[in-house]
């Protein structure tokens, strides 16, 4: 009787560590913060005349960029390219926002910024920090935007000449089946976990 009860003591310790092992997040889950590039538009105020030049400014910035960000192969590349293409891109910011009839300026930085879990159409995001493409309209107290800048999810929305699921080309395959798959919400809890505990007390963004 001893015997049989230590051996089922010894097979669920087994199974226990099996469930863990199941669950627990590897390196390349991890990976899905640092295969993305998020895009983050924060709008001058509340007011509907900001709020709708938030969004003014997001579909001109996707529509005249959209090419160069396709065209990066990777994350580096595409972080090289947004670098590259700051400054061009605050001068049109700042443009459409005196064409628009205000005043006031842009602020524009790649930076790591916290994101919260975010479900899109057939997939999802965990939370925690993200490679960032800030930018902050004015003041910078309106309700913001956001999407995915690499891979190029959010472009579709100003171009249409691709389907969603296309850009997710850009992750490789273990994270592709991650964020597609609805049976990882352990393993999102847990990367979020991670994520909180190796940022160093990072305040969220």
């Amino acid at each position: 009787m001893e015997n049989c009860k230590s051996a089922a003591k010894i097979a669920a310790v087994i199974l226990a560590l099996i469930l863990v092992i199941t669950v627990v997040p590897t390196d390349r889950d991890a990976a899905v913060y640092n295969d993305t590039i998020r895009l983050h538009i924060l709008a001058n105020s509340d007011k509907t005349e900001d709020q709708a030049l938030k969004l003014t400014v997001r579909d001109k910035l996707l529509a005249k960029y959209s090419d160069e960000l396709k065209s990066a192969h990777s994350k580096d590349e595409a972080k090289a390219e947004i670098m590259a293409l700051s400054g061009a891109i605050k001068n049109d910011v700042d443009s459409w926002i005196k064409e628009a009839g205000y005043s006031y300026e842009s602020r524009i930085e790649l930076l790591t910024e916290w994101y919260d879990r975010r479900e899109y159409d057939g997939f999802a995001l965990p939370e925690g920090y993200y490679t960032s493409l800030q930018i902050k309209l004015g003041e910078a107290d309106g309700q913001n935007w956001w999407c995915v800048m690499y891979p190029p999810l959010c472009l579709d929305i100003a171009t249409e000449d691709a389907p969603a699921d296309d850009a997710l080309l850009g992750y490789n395959n273990e994270t592709a089946t991650l964020i597609t798959s609805g049976r990882y919400t352990v393993r999102f809890k847990l990367l979020e976990i991670a994520s909180e505990l190796f940022s160093g007390g990072k305040n969220r963004s």
